[in-house]
């Protein structure tokens, strides 16, 4: 589910997009939606996932700010399960046991972005952001490991015409819970955006996350979305994935509605 983020901060930078100038006034949006991923996660049972999305963002000069917390329900016993952001949140050996259901809110995510002038890179646009998974989800529903992770990434594009390709790389610390072994994962993307006109703007990617347990293999996906600018303050985004290793969920869809404050 962590491309649920990534759908999100693209309806975020494109509802921020019209007003984007170069000056110290304060850019508020919100992005809200929902998310559903359901997988087998490398065991012989599905476990669905389904979030209720909701990020704030604040954005002046080349920093942007995010805070967001996820409404969750997950059905399923897998393994390993991810939040919206891609952290760990389930870690379930007992595989013989019915399938149960638990529900509430997930944990606090906080990011900071800083995008590097275009001007100063030849055009290319260069973000570095770092990120803080709070645990603040129930421990004992079981909707968080009960521990902080840490996790950063850089965003690299190019705009050619109506393209613009891009690349993103990306670490994460996860706190390591009791009786239980997570990994630090290293991720990438590569893929690109297409404007198919003023209002409307296509992406598709590749993801790849390494293994965060023992217990299950790494995570490759397809991503697609498209996103409708309503207006300056308005802009609907519609993604699904599809996962290509047990790592992942073999399908996951959303909607997500951005909108500008100011």
């Amino acid at each position: 589910m962590k491309k649920a983020i990534c759908a999100i901060a693209l309806g975020l930078l494109l509802a921020n997009a019209p007003r984007a100038i170069a000056d110290d006034s304060v850019h508020l949006s919100g992005a809200f939606g929902f998310g559903y991923s359901d997988g087998d996660y490398g065991t012989n049972k599905d476990t669905s996932v389904l979030l209720g999305l909701s990020t704030l963002s604040a954005k002046t000069g080349n920093f942007q700010f995010n805070v967001s917390m996820p409404y969750m329900r997950i059905s399923g016993r897998g393994l390993v399960v991810f939040d919206a952001a891609g952290n760990p949140i389930i870690i379930n050996r007992r595989l013989s046991l019915p399938a149960d259901v638990r529900s509430g809110f997930g944990d606090l995510n906080l990011s900071a972005t800083y995008a590097i002038p275009p001007e100063v890179l030849d055009d290319f646009k260069v973000s570095i952001s770092g990120r803080i998974k709070a645990p603040t989800a129930s421990g004992r529903r079981r909707l968080s490991t009960g521990e902080a992770d840490y996790g950063a990434s850089i965003d690299v594009a190019h705009a050619y015409g109506r393209w613009q390709p891009f690349a993103n790389i990306g670490y994460l610390i996860p706190g390591q819970p009791v009786r239980y072994v997570l990994k630090n994962t290293f991720s990438a993307s590569t893929g690109t955006s297409f404007d198919i006109s003023e209002s409307l703007v296509a992406i598709a990617s590749f993801d790849y996350d390494s293994a965060s347990s023992p217990l299950v293999s790494s995570s490759q996906e397809l991503f697609s979305s498209l996103s409708w600018i309503v207006n300056d303050k308005i802009t609907l985004t519609g993604y699904a994935t599809k996962g290509l290793r047990s790592g992942s969920p073999d399908i996951g869809t959303g909607l997500i509605l951005a909108y500008g404050f100011n």
